[in-house]
C-alpha cells in the first residue's frame, strides 16, 4: 500500500485547527458516546463538529521583492519523475569555438571603434570604421571603370542616331558604320573592366557596408551577442587579416563539465537547473593531462542574467525507478520543520506554498521525495530563511522584514 503524505506539516496544521477539532485514523468524525451525560453533537454551544472534512491545505508566505532580494532566493523546475540519478557534477558556462565570430580588417587602415568589452550588440549595430588607402584606391579604379563605359555608351547611342538618319534618308555611311562596330566591342570590354574593378572593391571590404561620400567603410554585427575582446587601440593602424572584435553568440553558450575518465557513468538523460530542456553529448577524447573526458549540456533555453564562466550543476539520470510518484532533487530544497521535510513552492511571484515531502537518501547532492509534482518552481536557495514566516502558534507571522543578515525581524525598521 502507497504511504500518503499530509501537504503541509501535521504540527503545524494541528496548532492551525479550531479549538475542538479531532482526526482520527486518517478522517474526521465526531465520537457520539451514549455514556456522556450530553451529546457533542446538537449541544447549546455553536461550535459545529460534525461532519466536517478538514482539508489539508499548504501553508503560504509571502516575501516581497526586496526581501526576495536580501535572500537571494533562486527557483528550479522538478524534474520528471520515476528518473534514477547517477551521479551530479559541476561544469562551467562556456562560449564553444563555433559561437565565436571574430571581424577582421578587411584592408589595411586607420580604425576608429564603436563598442568595448563586454558590451550587448544587436545585429546590425555599428562595431567600427575602417579608413584605407587600398579601398580608396579601389573605389576610384570602379568609378574609373564605370565612367569609361558610361562615356562609351553614350558614344554608341549618339552614333546610332546618326547612323539611323542617314538610313533614313536613304543613304549609308560605311565608316560610321565600321567605327560603331568597333564602339560597341570597345563597350563589351569597358563593361567587363567596370565588373572586375567592382568584384576588387568587393573583395576588399568583405561584406563591410561602403560610405559613398568617402570610401570609408563601416563595419555592422552580423548578428546578436557580446562584445567578448576588442584587440585594437582607437585610432590604430592595421593591416588586412587583424583581429578587431570578437563576438560572442551568448544564445549558443553550453555547460562544460569534465568527468573522470575512468568512472564515466551510463548516461540516459542530462539535466541542468539552467533549462528544463537541452542535449548533451560526451568528448571521446581524453586530456591526458588531467585524465577527464568532458561532458557538453546545451541548454535549450537560458534564463536571462545567465553569462560566460557561471558554475552549473549538471544531472546525469540513466534508467527508471519503480515509483512514477518520486521525483529527484537537490538537498538545498528540502528545508527541516521539526521532524517534517518541507519544500517551499512557488505558485506566484513572490508567494511560495509550503510542501510536506517523504525524502529518501540523499545521493551527490541530491535526495529522492514523494510530495511533489513535475514542472512545479521549488525554492532552492533561501527556503531556509523562508521558514521563520511559517505560522508558529495557530496564527500567522506579525509583518515585518528581513535585515542584511538574512534574518526576520517583526515590526518596521
Amino acid at each position: 500500500m502507497k504511504t500518503s503524505f499530509l501537504t503541509v506539516p501535521y504540527l503545524l496544521y494541528a496548532l492551525m485547527l479550531p479549538l475542538g477539532a479531532h482526526e482520527h485514523d486518517g478522517h474526521e468524525h465526531c465520537e457520539h458516546e451514549h455514556d456522556h451525560e450530553h451529546e457533542h453533537c446538537d449541544h447549546e454551544h455553536e461550535h459545529e463538529h460534525c461532519d466536517h472534512d478538514h482539508e489539508h491545505e499548504s501553508v503560504v508566505v509571502k516575501a516581497d521583492e526586496h526581501s526576495r532580494h536580501i535572500l537571494a532566493i533562486q527557483t528550479e523546475s522538478v524534474p520528471a519523475a520515476g528518473q534514477r540519478l547517477v551521479y551530479s557534477v559541476y561544469g562551467t558556462l562556456t562560449v564553444p569555438q563555433h559561437a565565436l565570430r571574430t571581424y577582421a580588417l578587411p584592408s589595411a587602415g586607420r580604425v576608429t571603434l564603436h563598442v568595448k568589452s563586454a558590451q550587448a550588440v544587436r545585429k546590425g549595430d555599428l562595431l567600427y570604421t575602417l579608413e584605407s588607402p587600398q579601398v580608396a584606391d579601389a573605389v576610384a579604379e570602379r568609378d574609373r571603370a564605370d565612367a569609361a563605359a558610361e562615356r562609351c555608351s553614350a558614344e554608341i547611342a549618339a552614333m546610332e542616331q546618326r547612323v539611323k538618319r542617314l538610313n533614313d534618308v536613304g543613304t549609308r555611311n560605311s565608316d560610321l558604320e565600321e567605327q560603331l562596330l568597333f564602339k560597341r566591342a570597345e563597350l563589351r570590354q569597358l563593361t567587363q573592366d567596370a565588373a572586375s574593378a567592382s568584384a576588387r572593391l568587393s573583395m576588399l571590404c568583405l561584406g563591410a557596408e561602403l560610405a559613398q561620400e568617402n570610401g570609408a567603410l563601416s563595419v555592422r554585427a552580423a548578428a546578436d551577442g557580446i562584445v567578448r575582446n576588442v584587440g585594437f587601440t582607437q585610432g590604430g593602424w592595421g593591416e588586412q587579416g587583424t583581429a578587431v572584435v570578437t563576438m560572442a553568440d551568448t544564445a549558443a553558450l553550453e555547460v562544460a563539465a569534465p568527468l573522470h575518465a575512468a568512472s564515466v557513468p551510463e548516461i540516459g538523460t542530462v539535466r541542468s537547473p539552467l533549462s528544463d530542456e537541452g542535449t548533451w553529448r560526451l568528448d571521446e577524447q581524453v586530456d591526458p593531462a588531467t585524465q577527464t573526458r568532458t561532458l557538453y549540456f546545451t541548454p535549450a533555453h537560458l534564463p536571462q542574467g545567465a553569462r560566460a564562466g557561471q558554475l552549473c550543476r549538471l544531472d546525469i539520470f540513466n534508467g527508471t525507478l519503480d515509483d512514477d510518484d518520486i521525483v529527484t532533487i537537490p538537498d538545498s530544497a528540502i528545508v527541516k520543520v521539526g521532524a517534517d521535510d518541507l519544500v517551499f513552492v512557488e505558485v506566484a511571484e513572490g508567494t511560495y506554498a509550503a510542501v510536506k515531502v517523504h525524502a529518501g537518501e540523499s545521493r551527490f547532492g541530491m535526495t529522492p521525495v514523494e510530495g511533489l509534482a513535475p514542472g512545479q518552481r521549488m525554492v532552492v536557495k533561501g527556503g531556509h530563511e523562508l521558514r521563520n514566516l511559517l505560522p508558529a502558534d495557530g496564527a500567522a507571522k506579525k509583518a515585518g522584514h528581513f535585515h542584511a543578515d538574512g534574518h526576520f525581524h517583526e515590526g518596521e525598521d
